[in-house]
């Protein structure tokens, strides 16, 4: 395969995985490049949660649902913040892109579909996944990619980095310059899709775009935003990065390096919350225990630097359930080793070694003591009050909120063509995937399925159309 593609697909992961097969099927001459050494790109980091309504799936299990219904209840859990020019056409492809993937030989984890998982809950069973999360939608995918590729039909170039849109005089893409093994080589082509991931793994990056956020990542390391950087230069629309919502919560593996971040366990779905949670001010700040995933990660928002910590004694290290994704042992020898989990004598000498108030922690900790006492948290009400914290060793956790995606991004008209400075979109110039941003899909809230579900809807309605539009 050589000379002018008619298709030119910037990255091989949940977008451009779909988008390049749908193309090949069709006909298209198709070129796809990817900056890893595999395909799959952020499929390896997802939990795999997809939504759509009037799936066959939600047919057999006798579930009445309607793109209309999905969008209103999708606009209700993100405030009314997802762009509704996207919403709708997730929406109205979402259905059909996952019967797609059943057809390829996806198959939905037992018990699924449900309204409500690890998020706010649809009002309808929509929400689906595989049982081994991303992977299983990888799984689905790469043997009919595969295909494609060992008959010619996709020419995939891997460790290709993307790096310049190529343009005319009149500003129309014309293909892309790209960073190879054998040095920088440049590709014409028809049509450039844009779907390079978002920009999580990018510090310099979500500096410049998220500035009042930092950044704690737990992201694929090749979400650098090359898409995002090379579309700017032509003037793209770049939006959407006050609609923030961190994760609850995390803490950096490496002190220095803002995408070590790693996941706690403090889900009181998952286990009980014996530990109280305080801010920088050494004070109390939200219910620990509280049901809505929203509220938690809302309260650590407000927080300054969305900084927390975890405080704990000796009884309660002992009986609690670990805090991390460690075996037991291992997350108890954290303490005292690792400069987020710091062991001191007294309540006073760790506030000091997690630059907290020393007055204001003995004074939060002495307030919740006497609730235990009383069985009653008046002011945060807080439900599992088990045990007093008193028994030194004292421990604490510095932790923040956690990004696993990245919110500004490209914005793009129904068809999916990224729009430019001028309000007119780029010519040539396509978009799908992580590369619109999650609070474009997504809103200012975590909804289910709208971030893995468009990315892949997208890249198929590209595949299937792009040619044709």
């Amino acid at each position: 395969m050589s000379g002018n593609w008619d298709v030119i697909v910037i990255g091989a992961g949940s977008a451009g995985l779909p988008l390049a097969i749908r193309a090949a099927e069709r006909g298209a001459r198709v070129l796809q490049l990817e900056a890893d050494y595999r395909v799959g790109g952020t499929l390896y980091w997802s939990s795999g949660q997809i939504a759509a309504a009037g799936t066959r799936l939600q047919q057999q299990h006798g579930i009445d649902d309607s793109p209309d219904e999905h969008y209103r209840d999708a606009q209700r859990i993100a405030h009314g913040r997802i762009d509704p020019t996207v919403l709708r056409l997730t929406v109205d492809n979402a259905a059909g892109t996952i019967d797609w993937l059943m057809d390829l030989g996806f198959k939905p984890a037992p018990g699924t579909p449900v309204a409500g998982e690890a998020h706010e809950a649809y009002s309808t069973r929509r929400y689906l996944w595989g049982a081994n999360k991303g992977i299983s939608i990888l799984e689905t995918l790469k043997p009919a990619h595969d295909r494609l590729v060992q008959a010619g039909r996709i020419d995939l170039r891997l460790q290709h980095r993307f790096t310049t849109l190529v343009t005319d005089a009149r500003g129309a893409v014309t293909g892309v310059r790209a960073t190879t093994p054998n040095g920088e080589v440049e590709f014409a082509g028809k049509n450039v899709v844009l779907a390079s991931g978002g920009y999580a793994a990018n510090p310099t990056l979500w500096k410049a775009l998220t500035p009042r956020v930092p950044l704690c990542s737990h992201a694929n390391p090749y979400s650098r935003g090359d898409g995002l950087q090379a579309a700017r230069q032509l003037g793209a629309v770049v939006d959407g990065s006050e609609k923030f919502l961190c994760t609850f919560a995390g803490f950096l593996e490496k002190a220095d390096d803002p995408r070590s971040g790693n996941f706690l366990a403090l889900s009181p779905g998952a286990r009980k919350v014996w530990e109280i949670f305080v801010n920088s001010a050494g004070r109390r700040f939200m219910q620990e225990d509280h049901p809505s995933i929203d509220y938690r990660e809302r309260s650590l928002l407000q927080q300054k630097g969305m900084q927390m910590f975890a405080i704990l004694d000796h009884g309660i290290l002992q009986n609690a359930a670990s805090m991390t994704l460690d075996a037991p042992a291992d997350y108890k020898a954290r303490f005292g080793r690792h400069p987020c989990f710091v062991k001191a004598k007294t309540l006073s000498e760790l506030a000091k070694k997690l630059d907290l108030p020393a007055a204001n922690l003995r004074r939060t900790v002495a307030d919740y003591n006497r609730a235990v006492e009383a069985g009653v948290d008046r002011k945060w009400g807080k439900q599992f009050l088990i045990r007093r914290i008193e028994q030194g060793p004292f421990y604490g956790i510095r932790a923040q909120g956690i990004t696993v995606l990245s919110p500004a991004g490209l914005k793009v008209d129904r068809e999916l063509r990224v729009i430019g400075g001028n309000g007119r979109p780029i010519p040539n110039l396509y978009a799908a995937g992580e590369v619109l941003g999650f609070g474009r899909t997504s809103g200012d809230a975590f909804v289910g399925g709208l971030s893995l579900t468009p990315a892949l809807a997208f890249g198929k309605i590209l595949g299937e159309r792009l040619l044709s539009w």
